[in-house]
């Protein structure tokens, strides 16, 4: 499998600025996340695609009904991996905050691990691009990411994808494409 893991920093303090970052010319990135919600057993998966410099290309929530949180994050990568596939990018970076969903992937399971369905799909929709890189990611640089995660919650079940950015998203958009600082 093509991959890359950007490790974390092991040593992060509380006083660390976060931010989110810009990319190589070409490069596509996907910020993803998954969320379940014991008080209503559901759960749901978000994800925002944007280009190199920050700019919205396309966007997804999903509202998952009843499963895990770490099926909630692998499927959030499936349906971002399904929607570069089918727009035809060819060098990727998929960002999470799940370390624990990267290493999955990189490491993968047991034949007979709940998730491994879910990790032999993701194995094979990444043959079929170019180039895609791993990040885990902190939380707080992945406030679009958190939007639309939390919005497929309300939703009706199933994957709603949007072509223009949702008016909810739209001044997180903006703090990441100018470099904006959050405080861990």
């Amino acid at each position: 499998m093509k991959c890359n893991l950007i490790p974390r920093k092991s040593h992060i303090n509380n006083n660390h600025l976060i931010r989110w970052y810009l990319l190589s010319e070409g490069v596509i990135k996907i910020n993803v996340d998954g969320s379940f919600f014991s008080h209503i057993n559901n759960a749901s998966c978000g994800g925002v695609i944007r280009h190199h410099l920050g700019k919205f290309i396309k966007a997804f929530s999903c509202n998952l009904g009843s499963c895990s949180i770490m099926h909630a994050k692998l499927w959030a990568i499936i349906k971002a991996l399904q929607i570069v596939i089918s727009e035809n990018f060819r060098d990727i970076v998929i960002e999470s905050n799940s370390l624990m969903a990267i290493n999955f992937i990189k490491d993968g399971s047991p034949p007979h691990h709940p998730c491994a369905a879910l990790l032999e799909d993701v194995h094979n929709m990444v043959n079929r691009i170019h180039l895609v890189h791993w990040n885990h990611t902190l939380r707080e640089a992945k406030s679009v990411v958190d939007i639309l995660t939390k919005k497929g919650h309300t939703l009706p079940f199933g994957l709603h994808t949007f072509e223009l950015a949702p008016s909810g998203i739209i001044q997180a958009l903006s703090f990441d494409s100018f470099g904006s600082l959050r405080l861990r």
